[in-house]
């Protein structure tokens, strides 16, 4: 039969020599228990240790959410768009929905708002630009439309047309291009 191997007479969980007593419990922290650190001098508060490693509960989530990149690239087309009549002014509505979507459920997550704030911007931008350009492009419209359709009927040449939309034109503001 082999003999066992021999054990540290300090370590508390050995177990007990065969045919011997066991060994005595190791000593006592001073006003604590054993195993345990002792507690904190009188004044001092004892440590804490924060739930799951961050300081007040969950970190805020890093990045900003796809709704406020998608928000942002509508807002910008709609910019880009807005002097085409109606396509500007509903993309740059589409866009600000978005955008108001993703600040809200930016903010919410605790995910940063800045980017949701920037195509909110943009979006504003881009609907006042497309509305006014939809009414000025219509009115512009309804003013010379009427103008265009006489100078067509009446003119036979493109040098024709061209002088009678000027004439036109300068009758309207009032300009007056004889020398």
């Amino acid at each position: 039969m082999s003999e066992p191997p021999p054990q540290d007479p300090s370590d508390p969980y050995a177990a007990p020599p065969p045919g011997g007593t066991p060994p005595p419990p190791p000593p006592a922290a001073p006003g604590g228990t054993p195993g345990y650190p002792p507690p904190p001098p009188p004044g001092y508060q004892a440590p804490t240790y924060p739930a799951a490693g961050y300081p007040g509960g969950q970190p805020p989530k890093q990045g900003a959410s796809g709704l406020s990149i998608a928000a942002l690239i509508v807002a910008i087309l709609a910019l880009v768009l807005c002097w085409i009549p109606f396509v500007g002014a509903i993309g740059a509505l589409v866009a600000l929905v978005l955008s108001i979507a993703a600040w809200m459920t930016s903010k919410s997550a605790g995910r940063p708002v800045g980017l949701a704030v920037a195509a909110t911007i943009v979006s504003a931008l881009a609907a006042v630009a497309g509305v006014l350009l939809t009414i000025l492009i219509l009115w512009v419209f309804d003013e010379f439309g009427d103008d265009v359709r006489e100078c067509q009927n009446q003119s036979v040449t493109q040098e024709q047309l061209d002088r009678c939309l000027e004439d036109r034109v300068n009758d309207r503001f009032g300009i007056d291009s004889t020398p």
